[in-house]
C-alpha cells in the first residue's frame, strides 16, 4: 500500500508525491503535479504545480518553478513561485527570485534580484492626476 505524505502545514500544502533522498543525485528535469521534497542533489530543472521543498541538506543547480517553494538548502539558479517563497535560516539562494509573497528567516543568504510581481501592482498602476487651476 502506497503512503501519502502531506507537506508541512506551517509552510506548504498538498500531497507530497515525490521525495528525493539525501543519497540521491539527479541530473535532468523533474516535473510533478503534486508536492516534492529534495534532500539530495539535483542538477537540472524542477517543476511542480504545488510545493517544492528543498531540505537543509538538499541542493539544486538549476531553475525551480512551483506554486510555493520552501528553501532550507541551497539553490543556484532562478526560482519562480506563483504563491509563497520561504527562505529558511539554513538556506542559500544564488540567483533571481520571482514570487508574490516572501518570507526570509534570519540567517538565510540571498544573492540575486527579486521580483514581487503582483505585490506592487496597485502602486504601479496609480497614475497621478494633473489639476490645472485657472486664475480669475
Amino acid at each position: 500500500m502506497a503512503k501519502t505524505y502531506r507537506a508541512s502545514a506551517d509552510h506548504g500544502t498538498g500531497e507530497l508525491s515525490t521525495i528525493l533522498g539525501p543519497d540521491a543525485d539527479l541530473e535532468g528535469s523533474l516535473t510533478v503535479k503534486q508536492s516534492m521534497r529534495i534532500d539530495g542533489k539535483v542538477k537540472g530543472e524542477l517543476s511542480s504545480s504545488e510545493t517544492v521543498t528543498i531540505g537543509s541538506g538538499g541542493s539544486v543547480e538549476g531553475n525551480i518553478v512551483a506554486k510555493d517553494v520552501i528553501l532550507g538548502g541551497s539553490v543556484i539558479g532562478k526560482l519562480s513561485a506563483s504563491g509563497k517563497t520561504v527562505l529558511e535560516h539554513s538556506s542559500r539562494l544564488n540567483g533571481d527570485l520571482k514570487t508574490t509573497r516572501l518570507v526570509v528567516e534570519e540567517g538565510a543568504v540571498f544573492n540575486g534580484n527579486s521580483d514581487m510581481g503582483d505585490a506592487g501592482a496597485a502602486t504601479a498602476q496609480h497614475v497621478p492626476r494633473k489639476i490645472t487651476l485657472d486664475e480669475e
